[in-house]
């Protein structure tokens, strides 16, 4: 994927903000393998429309480095606004950085784990979650 400029990245974010069964894990659609994969095939047709040519693979890992870059832009926006006063709150530069936190900022990051004291525990959960 080539890159893209501040103004192309918003374009992107908005269209990634469009598609919500790829960011919103609480909604049943995250998990539907097809619908996600039709929404990034709807995010290629938009990109190629514009005169961009990529592939799913490359909107997958450009999604993969714009929530990174999130998450390390939120961490510090957030540590640096405890402590400092209203003219001193750190803001990103990011020209996406805003109307990607209006949709990602709720929701849940981090996806439930699952502990498992043996092998055998493991075993019977794998062997359920197939079976399912």
């Amino acid at each position: 994927m080539p890159k893209l400029s501040g103004d192309l990245n918003l374009k992107f974010v908005e269209l990634y903000h469009e598609e919500e069964c790829l960011w919103n894990a609480s909604i049943p659609s995250y998990k539907n393998k097809s619908m996600r994969d039709t929404s990034l095939q709807k995010i290629c047709a938009e990109l190629n429309t514009i005169g961009i040519q990529v592939t799913v693979n490359e909107v997958k890992n450009k999604i993969k480095n714009l929530r990174a870059t999130y998450c390390q832009m939120s961490t510090i926006e957030k540590s640096t606004r405890s402590g400092a006063g209203a003219n001193e709150e750190y803001k990103p530069k990011l020209s996406w950085f805003e109307e990607m936190h209006s949709f990602i900022k709720n929701v849940p990051m981090k996806r439930k784990t699952t502990t498992f004291r043996n092998h055998s525990q493991l075993k019977y959960y794998l062997s359920y979650k197939l079976d399912a």
